[in-house]
């Protein structure tokens, strides 16, 4: 191996790759578990050194594995095999472009969201979908490959509707345009012309091919924006007030979470966190004194709401002017109706004061986490959520004999799907990735706890069994990475289409091997 790294040595300088046993520690781990170590990391500094890359990769036959921000937990990066690297884009992070006349703007893959949102906010710009709520690290190449929501994703979806067009590297180091620029001379404004091109690489997990540019489709940023909240007593109640709502395309962003859950973990942050979100919040209205009395209410009121509700919502919303900003929240109030009782609205005022913290990888008292999920119909999600409170009765006494928490939180994903996502916590030491990645105050608060090896094995039986759950329920996945079933009993034709595809597009099959194929049995195995 060491005549391969001399050769990527030659694409992109000694300095652009790696071999220390600390960062191939590093970059062969994701949020949740560390695959097997890479051989090397590569880091190009632009398209030429990473087309150079792949082109030498394909020929010496090693496995490439693209890492963007990071904060996969599906494997998504993750070397499976001896001969394989890791290719870090982080250096590939610019705006390349802003049209604020034609509204699209194109981005290199490393770009985050927060960084093209603050590149956009002095045009009066945002994507149309802007961002998950980790969008301080998370890429936008990244979520293009593996799919996001949060923020728009009340009425426009995922972030897959905000691609125009992308620019691929593809196995054998060629590059591709896939929007309307890429004809001589045109620009990448309209992503319907002909076969959807774009699409085929939106939620592909990285596996087609390498993104190295991305054009994203702009709309005006709202004048004004506002939040409400609610508890609900069961989930009966939050689940149909979350239909009405998405139905009826009034909110842009609608999450919520267990009340036990928001509790406990409002109950970690620090005096100093909790004054920030408070000034952050008040500095986000219209005018000083609408400001003041936001703050007050946030002061006065806090959490003390929690120990009546189970469940809590909140639903946020925009419009041009202040006037049809309050008849906005009145239509969302009206949808809502009895279902819920409105309370402060906490979490949607910081939320949007600050739409993109910092990372948490580590949840309440230090403990690892894995978030689990499954996108369903809103007709569906009262018998997943009845499935998954049977499994979880059935699961408590072992869970709690080694301290295993799950919690649900939620969200909606366009005006039809409902985000239904399970989080598990459990004591456990904690991998190098979230030493580097949480926040240093943060992590100076706690203790690391030991190596806890059977909880750690419960997590997994429990991981496998959520998946075949949703499976079971029609859910849909973004993220699939190598944990969730895309390709199981899929109808065989598309099956043979994706394989066609793939042995176009990447001819060696080195890029990111494995990907999309979970659980689909021998042959997709070998995909």
């Amino acid at each position: 191996m060491s005549a391969a790294t001399a050769e990527l040595r030659e694409c992109v300088g000694a300095e652009g790759v790696l071999e220390d046993a600390e960062s191939l520690a590093f970059y062969s781990q994701d949020v949740y578990r560390s695959g097997q170590s890479a051989v090397a990391v590569v880091r190009p500094d632009d398209r030429d050194e990473l087309c150079r890359v792949v082109a030498t990769a394909s020929r010496l036959g090693l496995a490439v594995h693209v890492r963007g921000g990071g904060m996969s937990y599906t494997d998504a990066y993750l070397p499976a095999g001896e001969r394989a690297i890791v290719l870090d884009l982080s250096r590939l992070d610019r705006v390349l472009e802003v049209s604020a006349e034609d509204l699209y703007a194109v981005v290199e893959p490393a770009c985050t969201w927060a960084a093209l949102d603050a590149a956009l906010e002095p045009h009066g710009l945002r994507s149309v979908f802007w961002g998950p709520m980790s969008g301080k690290v998370a890429t936008v190449g990244g979520s293009m490959s593996q799919g996001a929501v949060t923020f728009g994703s009340g009425r426009n979806g995922s972030s897959a509707t905000a691609a125009l067009g992308f620019e691929v590297v593809l196995g054998d180091g060629r590059v591709m345009r896939t929007g309307t620029d890429g004809q001589p001379g045109h620009l990448p404004f309209f992503r319907p012309y002909g076969p959807d091109l774009t699409g085929l690489f939106t939620g592909d997990a990285g596996a087609l091919g390498i993104k190295t540019a991305i054009a994203l489709q702009l709309e005006p940023r709202p004048a004004c924006g506002d939040g409400l909240s609610f508890a609900f007593a069961d989930f009966d109640a939050l689940r149909r007030a979350v239909a009405e709502v998405s139905r009826r395309g009034l909110a842009t962003e609608v999450f919520g979470a267990e009340a036990a859950l928001v509790a406990l973990m409002t109950g970690e942050q620090t005096l100093a966190q909790g004054l920030g979100g408070l000034w952050a919040a008040g500095r986000a209205q219209s005018n000083p004194w609408r400001g003041l009395r936001q703050m007050l209410r946030i002061a006065r009121h806090g959490r003390s709401f929690l120990g009546e509700a189970r469940y809590t919502a909140s639903f946020l919303t925009e419009a041009p002017d202040g006037t049809r900003l309050r008849l906005a929240l009145d239509d969302l109030r009206d949808a809502v109706g009895d279902l819920g009782l409105e309370i402060p609205n906490t979490m949607a005022a910081v939320t949007r004061a600050m739409p993109f913290p910092e990372p948490m990888l580590l949840g309440p008292e230090g403990r690892r986490l894995l978030p689990l999920h499954g996108i369903v119909p809103h007709s569906q999600v009262a018998g997943l959520h009845a499935a998954f409170s049977d499994w979880l009765a059935s699961r408590q006494a072992e869970l709690a004999a080694h301290d295993v928490l799950v919690f649900l939180v939620y969200a909606t994903c366009g005006r039809s799907g409902f985000l239904y996502e399970p989080v598990i916590y459990w004591r456990d030491s904690w991998p190098e990735l979230h030493r580097q990645m949480m926040p240093a105050d943060m992590l100076a608060r706690w203790s690391e706890p030991p190596d806890a090896p059977e909880a750690r094995a419960l997590v997994e039986r429990v991981r496998t069994e959520l998946v075949e759950l949703f499976y079971r329920h029609g859910a849909a996945h973004l993220q699939i990475g190598r944990s969730y079933p895309w390709s199981r009993a899929r109808d065989p034709a598309a099956l043979a289409l994706f394989d066609t595809v793939k042995q176009a597009l990447d001819p060696a099959g080195c890029i990111n091997p494995g990907a999309l194929m979970a659980g689909g049995g021998a042959a997709d195995a070998q995909r």
